[in-house]
């Protein structure tokens, strides 16, 4: 994966995975008996299997992303209990985090996002001397071709052909300003190549830590700091087909924030909890 797509994932707007499990917990509510572990017809009711649903979880943590559009029975789910569908996801999605195939996946994710040292292709002055001689001669020789076939041609060339000889009567001079405005050129795109490069790597680093424990951290940070944020109380008015809220500094709050309060109050008094005993322990 190249760095400049990299660069477009991470610009969509990012979700903790912790989240992730907040909406499908409001999304995709569904009954089933404590301890039970997510079975294959609970994706199935999804209208998802289990793969998919796993692969949701992995993609939230690997990109920070929310994907959940597999369950496209979701709607039709019969809402059960919250706060237990939220803590079997939660211990569904941290067992899996914690495997070695997660880790394993989050290693070969982060290898090809590295950014790759760019090529030094600075070429000597030597260099852009011969092959400044080298291409005004071939100019020179096809113009004088060309001007073979007619005299007309002979006459709308000759212009081409002067100005070919005098260009390489300049280029002859070792100190010509053509050679040093071209090494400079190449020099100064060296630089500004080398320079993006290790912007790019130092966010590499920030973004895809070498222990991907790290990672996990950042990602329940991440909700914790936000759902710390999130109003429950919030008022909801009827706006048309829509409801919105009644404080329009919430209405402008990110779509995470958002999902948040929309799982409520019971669920957040689950996650909180949880991600920050997954916090102490990965601290351990």
């Amino acid at each position: 994966m190249s760095e400049k797509l990299i660069s477009l994932l991470l610009i969509k707007l990012k979700i903790t995975a912790i989240v992730l499990m907040i909406v499908l917990v409001c999304l995709f509510t569904f009954s089933f008996k404590t301890n039970q572990k997510i079975a294959d017809d609970i994706w199935k009711q999804l209208g998802m299997t289990k793969d998919q649903g796993t692969d949701g979880v992995k993609q939230s943590f690997l990109n920070g992303y929310l994907y959940y559009y597999g369950a496209k029975n979701a709607k039709n789910i019969v809402a059960g209990n919250r706060s237990i569908i939220a803590k079997d996801l939660l211990n569904y999605t941290k067992q899996y985090v914690n495997s070695g195939l997660f880790k394993k996946e989050y290693d070969q994710m982060r290898k090809s996002a590295q950014p790759q040292e760019p090529e030094n292709r600075v070429r000597t002055k030597e260099a852009i001397h011969k092959q400044l001689l080298a291409e005004t001669e071939k100019s020179i020789k096809v113009a004088e071709e060309i001007s073979k076939i007619s005299a007309d041609m002979a006459k709308a060339m000759k212009p081409n052909i002067e100005l070919f000889k005098k260009n390489l009567a300049e280029y002859k001079d070792p100190n010509n300003k053509m050679v040093n405005m071209m090494y400079d050129n190449d020099l100064n795109q060296y630089e500004t190549d080398m320079r993006y490069y290790k912007e790019s790597l130092a966010r590499w680093e920030k973004e895809y830590p070498q222990d991907y424990r790290d990672l996990i951290k950042t990602r329940l940070q991440k909700y914790l700091d936000l759902s710390a944020t999130v109003d429950f109380n919030a008022e909801l008015k009827q706006v048309g087909n829509k409801k919105k809220f009644v404080n329009p500094a919430y209405e402008g709050k990110p779509y995470d924030w958002k999902q948040i309060y929309r799982a409520g109050k019971e669920v957040s008094d689950i996650t909180r909890p949880f991600a920050q005993q997954w916090m102490k322990e990965l601290a351990n």
